[in-house]
């Protein structure tokens, strides 16, 4: 398949290129404020609002990137291959082994220099209230001593939230916080780091 012959960095920008087709021919306006730290490697976490989220980190991303996402989400027979040629990491959700397994694959992607993007809802909201954050990713965090950088998403709720079919067209708008430094992490506690990243990201989406 084309897929797994482009060039790694091909493939970034063309994946770059292709959502901001598609988001445009579904009727999503995008507006970016921030930027991604020019250097360093981060576990990046935004709000889970709506099926085009997948579409919009491509957006704000830069350098090699991947991500954790639900084992059942990766079966779809046209994104399935993309996904694996991002190095996407399945996990799933009610098998503790078998997620703790994904995670140490998250750990060697970030060691290897790669962006990792987790959605710590784990699944959307259905309410456009942020849900309770999962803690895989904030022991990640301290146990790889990785800087977290919160992202928020304001706009895709309302564009098409999970209990509606109907799409609403309209802008869509990311916000890159600043980096929590590693420095932080003992004083917080994974506990405590979960709810700085929920408060930060509920600031940057407006949904605090």
């Amino acid at each position: 398949m084309l897929v797994a012959i482009v060039r790694p960095a091909a493939l970034y920008r063309s994946a770059t290129a292709c959502c901001r087709v598609l988001l445009r021919i579904f009727g999503v306006r995008v507006r970016v404020g921030g930027e991604l730290p020019a250097s360093g490697t981060f576990i990046v976490m935004f709000n889970h609002t709506s099926f085009i989220d997948i579409f919009l980190v491509p957006l704000f991303m830069r350098g090699r990137y991947t991500g954790v996402m639900a084992e059942e989400r990766m079966h779809h027979p046209l994104l399935e291959p993309l996904l694996r040629r991002f190095k996407v990491v399945p996990i799933v959700r009610d098998d503790q082994v078998r997620a703790l397994a994904a995670l140490q694959r998250a750990k060697d992607a970030l060691a290897g220099g790669y962006h990792v993007v987790i959605l710590p809802e784990g699944t959307r909201t259905t309410s456009g209230e942020m849900l309770p954050f999962k803690s895989g990713g904030f022991h990640m965090a301290v146990q790889t001593g990785a800087p977290i950088l919160p992202v928020g998403i304001s706009g895709a709720f309302a564009y098409k939230p999970k209990s509606r079919f109907r799409i609403a067209p309209g802008l869509v708008t990311i916000r890159i916080g600043a980096p929590i430094a590693p420095s932080e992490y003992d004083a917080l506690g994974p506990a405590g780091l979960k709810e700085r990243v929920r408060a930060e990201i509920g600031a940057l989406s407006g949904a605090d």
